[in-house]
């Protein structure tokens, strides 16, 4: 038995406008994402930013975020407070399991979406489905299978992204809060009240291992993953039901953690970018409409993301070319190393939309989707 509850179908998707937007983005999906349509509005996300701005908190030790949490809660409550409860309250729990539970008895009760911080209070997303094997009531423990977020990045594009739990755990919710402040050491969501007392469990899984499974083996277990799911019903990832869809070649990406606690052997996933037919040509950038991730040592399913519109992936040789040019290199040496990797970081927080790490003797240069180059990875503004 599970029970679920799925808010996708009131929310829409959007991409956040600018850098330092996610915030702006989210409270933007939330309020024209309420159950009945007649208490929905669209505002601008410039005009959600300002009224962010505006209610920042004033405590100095909060200073350097783009959106904190009071700030998104006071701009949601000026701009449209929710008519079930008239209030939206900033929740904040040192413990992980706890904070899951609030968001997770809140929407079941009230089907609203959630603003949760990820990645370490790097970034706002708008949580809208969950299953969990019993409904979270008061008191209870539902053991929690997997999660679905609305996430503002890419900019102007947006993700849809189901994960499993124990990767969920694992990536965007692995660490409290590690900015100095109010929120440091705590898991922090924007719901609605009341409280109520429970916990959620997790299961735990392997992430690493000794051999990496063939690109054509990963393949594979996505189609059989695909058939044995209830996911391709899904409103956002019908694709995977078309006859016309397309498996193109895995990317193999090394995944680095925010996480406070380091690790010896380091994730590896084949990010499985799914198109259409007739969308791609030889030697060129590939587009994706979604992408299905899988463990690259276990081969199990991990995430599907689908995008808000298609992207191109950037070819290993393009971004060799880039790297190349912004260190004035005309003549590249041998010894040449291209690596897809992510880190939520300044560059990114999507993991189906990471970063080349390209590697010239002893320089480092970072190139992203988008042809952007960086000279080192930084952690995000937090709540940016």
């Amino acid at each position: 038995m599970t029970t679920e509850v799925d808010l996708r179908g009131n929310v829409t998707l959007y991409g956040q406008q600018m850098c330092y937007w996610c915030g702006a983005a989210t409270g933007q999906m939330i309020m024209n994402g309420y159950p009945d349509p007649a208490h929905r509005l669209l505002f601008t996300q410039l005009n959600i930013w300002n009224t962010i701005q505006a209610n920042n908190s004033i405590d100095p030790a909060d200073a350097g975020w783009a959106t904190d949490p009071l700030g998104l809660k006071e701009a949601m409550m000026i701009m449209n407070p929710p008519p079930s409860s008239g209030h939206w309250v900033v929740f904040s729990d040192a413990s992980r399991d706890a904070m899951l539970f609030h968001i997770m008895f809140w929407m079941n009760r009230n089907h609203y979406p959630v603003a949760a911080l990820i990645n370490r209070g790097g970034h706002w997303v708008a949580l809208v489905d969950f299953i969990s094997d019993v409904a979270p009531v008061s008191g209870s423990a539902p053991t929690l299978q997997s999660i679905t977020k609305y996430d503002p990045e890419p900019h102007n594009v947006g993700t849809v992204s189901t994960m499993t739990a124990a990767v969920w755990n694992a990536t965007d919710w692995n660490g409290a809060v590690m900015y100095a402040g109010t929120w440091l050491n705590k898991y922090v969501a924007v719901i609605e009240p009341p409280e109520a007392k429970g916990t959620v469990k997790i299961e735990r899984v392997t992430r690493i291992g000794e051999k990496i499974i063939p690109p054509e083996k990963a393949i594979e277990l996505v189609k059989k993953w695909i058939k044995e799911s209830r996911i391709p019903n899904k409103q956002q990832h019908a694709l995977l039901s078309r006859k016309d869809v397309v498996f193109l070649p895995p990317l193999i990406t090394t995944e680095h953690s925010v996480s406070s606690e380091k690790q010896k052997v380091e994730p590896r996933y084949y990010l499985v970018p799914v198109g259409l037919e007739g969308e791609n040509r030889e030697n060129e950038a590939i587009v994706a409409r979604m992408t299905i991730i899988i463990n690259a040592f276990t081969g199990a399913f991990e995430e599907v993301t689908s995008f808000g519109k298609p992207v191109k992936y950037l070819p290993e040789r393009d971004a060799i070319y880039i790297a190349a040019k912004a260190l004035g290199i005309k003549r590249l040496p041998k010894n040449v190393k291209a690596t897809m990797e992510f880190t939520a970081s300044d560059i990114t927080h999507i993991r189906a939309y990471p970063y080349w790490k390209v590697a010239v003797n002893d320089r480092v240069i970072y190139i992203d989707q988008l042809g952007e180059v960086y000279g080192k990875i930084k952690i995000s503004i937090p709540g940016d």
